[in-house]
């Protein structure tokens, strides 16, 4: 298992879809949470972000970034998709020169109204824009749809043939290029449609740092794979920092475990990258002088170590015994006080004592489970403590749910599981 979190940039081809692109990642990563940061025509080919992990919950402050393209402009035919792969709509003969480009292209600078394009992913009543194209149901592009989008560069690269122009493009989110191209070529009074679009950068993001699927492949293959990712606060860092040293341990418990603390800091409501003692925690925002942490992206030590969670031992399917370790089923606990799915060390609060245990959050996948438990192994316990209350303190995770080729392997690491649960015990002050 990989335990891969950050962002990858991937340099996406034409043909692959953006949700492709993600389907690759998370084969590649062996992790399920995946997602893209803004969706690149398949057709179109350059730099896609992808988020790993926990920085999926980065998506809100990486989607609104600026992009820029480098695109193919061909004037004298125009399609219905406003790009290549379209059915030809409208001809000229006209020939346009580089000069009546490039005095064209300034009226484009700045915010202008584009109407979205028949053909792309719009959604109109749960429906995309292409499907209903695609079925005759909408035979041109809605007016309604209409928005203002921000174009902050835009120049004439060079001519590549005969009406065939390169064109650079800085804009905004949610600026269509290829119905930019279809408007150039209507302001110059010549139709005009998209023959290739390149993403060059998408907000810090550029294809300096990109790599292809085949690429990761490989760097998995020799061991290298998580040197492709870039780590959550570097994927941030158009966020201001703020740093929190010297405080309190109370202090920084309570800004670990969600609650507002004081601070002096004048920026008030906006995102900031918070930093304690060195070390990335998360975004938090500052409210009438108070701090907190808004999204959590810290070491799980952090927020797990003394985390507790109370109920009652129950019977269950007794497959721990069958296994050689028999397990307490808790239940009646409050589920939102439970940590994620994993193997965790922790100390077991049992009829007045404490005993160092291993407990299980998950839902058993090598037996076919299907349910959530939480199944603790208590360390030298022996007696019945069925129907009796027990409270679990957690202390370190071990690793995540794995699903094992068999139950020997299974056995094999829930007594390595136990064997470092006992080591950490023995430094700890949950169990003493």
């Amino acid at each position: 298992m990989i335990n891969a979190e950050g962002v990858i940039c991937i340099l996406k081809p034409p043909g692959m879809s953006s949700s492709d692109a993600v389907t690759d990642v998370r084969r590649v990563f062996e992790e399920k949470r995946v997602g893209h940061t803004g969706t690149l025509d398949p057709a179109a080919a350059g730099v896609l972000p992808i988020c790993i992990g926990r920085a999926t919950r980065l998506f809100d402050y990486l989607v609104d970034k600026r992009k820029e393209y480098i695109a193919e402009l061909v004037f004298g035919c125009a399609t219905d998709t406003e790009d290549a792969t379209g059915t030809v709509t409208a001809v000229s003969d006209r020939t346009v020169e580089p000069e009546e480009l490039s005095a064209a292209l300034p009226r484009f600078i700045g915010d202008i109204e584009q109407v979205p394009p028949l053909y792309s992913a719009l959604n109109v009543n749960g429906v995309k824009l292409y499907k209903l194209a695609r079925s005759g149901e909408l035979n041109e592009a809605l007016e309604e749809k209409r928005r203002t989008i921000t174009v902050y560069g835009l120049e004439l690269i060079e001519r590549t043939g005969e009406n065939r122009f390169l064109i650079r493009i800085e804009c905004s989110k949610g600026t269509y290029i290829r119905t930019l191209c279809k408007d150039i070529g209507e302001a110059i009074g010549c139709p005009a449609h998209m023959a290739f679009l390149l993403r060059t950068r998408s907000g810090a993001f550029t294809l300096e740092n990109s790599y292809s699927i085949a690429e990761l492949a490989e760097m998995k293959e020799r061991g290298e794979l998580l040197s492709a990712l870039i780590p959550m606060d570097r994927a941030i860092e158009h966020i201001p920092k703020l740093e929190l040293n010297g405080l309190s341990r109370k202090n920084a418990q309570l800004l670990i475990h969600g609650a507002g603390i004081k601070c002096a800091d004048g920026r008030q409501g906006r995102p900031l990258r918070v930093y304690l003692d060195g070390e990335f925690m998360g975004l938090g925002e500052i409210k009438e002088g108070e701090l907190r942490i808004t999204v959590w992206l810290g070491g799980d030590a952090h927020q797990i170590k003394g985390m507790k969670i109370s109920g009652r031992i129950a019977h269950h399917n007794r497959i721990g015994t069958e296994l050689g370790f028999p397990t307490a089923n808790l239940e009646g606990y409050d589920k939102k006080q439970l940590p994620s799915e994993g193997v965790y060390a922790t100390a077991a609060e049992l009829e007045g004592k404490r005993y160092a245990a291993v407990t299980s959050i998950g839902r058993n996948p090598t037996v076919g489970g299907r349910e959530l438990t939480v199944e603790t192994h208590i360390l030298d316990y022996e007696g019945d403590c069925y129907g009796k209350p027990m409270t679990v303190v957690f202390i370190k995770r071990l690793r995540g749910m794995i699903k094992f080729g068999s139950t020997e392997e299974l056995k094999s690491r829930i007594a390595r599981d136990c064997e470092e649960a006992r080591r950490i015990a023995a430094d700890s002050k949950y169990t003493e």
